[in-house]
């Protein structure tokens, strides 16, 4: 009877010494802002894992800013990037952020994050940066009943790593009045090749090379956080005035049509 007893405690002990292997259980992440984001729209959740999407969800503003992004995922490292300012833009085969044509790019902020993700847990806390430019264009000598647009090559972002895709971009505003500003808002730039087309029935488009005047005013597409730009075009004059954010070049830049 002793040997049995004997035999029963050696087998509960050797039981308790095994630990669960935990090592492939998903963890929870959240995502969460260091402070509060600072436009309006919905907020979109990526995470990618060896080169892909292996989650991603949409929520509200308050939803993120109240810390209820929480994703199950696995334990692997990834790369979490984030897009807030969501209004009119499109998610396209869960990859590509789209702006549509005759659209204003939407009023993102963005961030890209590393994360680890070892434990049961990851707290993962972002700060975004403002991700589009406020072009606020005034054109002087506006002939009646013209239109005026403007184009360029960045149709929106990859959602992995936050770069600018090429495709169309084109934003018209309608009714321009002489010497009246007006407001487009431009995705991130990836060359100097906007245009200002001016658009006069029965008329040869004219088209001003607007990217040029940009890049010659020292302006980068390549700041974390995008600086907003003031064109004025006078087309009596044939000269382009750039401000960019609060600091003005002086005179103006010279082009010809």
């Amino acid at each position: 009877m002793r040997k049995s007893l004997c035999f029963i405690a050696i087998l509960l002990t050797y039981a308790c010494s095994v630990k669960e292997n935990r090592s492939e259980c998903p963890c929870e992440l959240v995502v969460r802002s260091e402070e509060a984001l600072k436009t309006e729209g919905s907020v979109l959740v990526s995470v990618i894992q060896e080169d892909a999407v292996v989650k991603q969800g949409m929520m509200s503003r308050e939803d993120f800013e109240a810390g209820r992004c929480r994703l199950t995922v696995p334990r692997k490292p990834s790369t979490i990037t984030v897009f807030s300012g969501i209004t009119d833009m499109n998610t396209l085969n869960g990859r590509w952020l789209d702006i549509m044509f005759e659209h204003q790019c939407d009023e993102l902020y963005s961030c890209r994050e590393f994360a680890p993700i070892k434990g049961e847990t990851y707290d993962c806390v972002v700060t975004t940066h403002k991700n589009f430019v406020r072009l606020y264009l005034t054109i002087i000598g506006m002939p009646e009943g013209a239109q005026a647009a403007v184009r360029g090559s960045v149709q929106g972002y990859d959602i992995m790593d936050q770069s600018p895709f090429q495709g169309n971009f084109s934003c018209s505003a309608p009714g321009v009045e002489n010497g009246v500003e007006y407001c487009i808002r431009l995705p991130r730039q990836t060359d100097d090749g906007l245009m200002l087309d001016i658009m006069q029935p029965g008329k040869t488009t004219r088209q001003i090379a607007i990217g040029d005047m940009i890049s010659a005013s020292g302006y980068r597409y390549d700041d974390p956080d995008l600086l907003d730009i003031s064109i004025t075009v006078d087309l009596s004059k044939s000269s382009v005035a750039v401000t960019v954010a609060d600091w003005t070049i002086e005179g103006y830049t010279q082009i010809e049509y």
